[in-house]
């Protein structure tokens, strides 16, 4: 009788699976992410080199200067060894600045959502719910009591920002 080798958790057959499933929901999550983006040089380069390590809300929420956003790429590449050129680097840096930078607006809605929420979910949870105000409070309200720790302030602007973004009726 042969005998079945298992490392930590997971069958080796298991193991791929479980990595399969991950890569293919990350393949959906980075579709969503990308269609919020402006385009531009550099949006494709993002996609294809900084979702390898991360999804792209990382960044979509953060407002940063031009160095800052240098410098993050830069320990990206030197801590990490993210796949990114000199060249890429420096069209990443661009893009980022230029749509993403200090002097772009992002609600607190939005911050608290992308602080708070990507803790637990990735953005699919919520971008398939189309519903109003009452209705996003209602799942925010519904967080609340999944460990969930927020003002009556950071609820309200949640929803504010998610009844905007993903009204009912919206298109999906």
């Amino acid at each position: 009788m042969s005998e079945r080798k298992h490392h930590g958790m997971f069958s080796w057959p298991g193991a791929v699976l479980f990595l399969l499933f991950n890569l293919l929901n990350a393949t959906y999550v980075i579709a969503q992410d990308a269609s919020t983006m402006p385009p531009g040089q550099g949006r494709d380069l993002l996609l294809n080199r900084c979702t390898v390590c991360h999804g792209l809300s990382t960044a979509l929420v953060k407002r940063v200067s031009e160095d800052e956003w240098r410098a993050t790429v830069n320990r990206m590449v030197s801590e990490f060894s993210a796949p990114i050129s000199r060249n890429d680097q420096a069209v990443i840096v661009q893009y980022l600045a230029s749509h993403y930078g200090e002097d772009k607006t992002v609600s607190v809605g939005q911050q608290t959502v992308a602080k708070e929420c990507f803790r637990c979910h990735n953005d699919g949870m919520w971008k398939d719910i189309r519903t109003d105000h009452d209705g996003w409070l209602s799942v925010v309200y519904r967080m609340l009591g999944r460990g969930g720790v927020w003002t009556e302030d950071q609820i309200q602007a949640m929803a504010d920002y998610l009844a905007e973004t993903y009204p009912e009726g919206g298109a999906q």
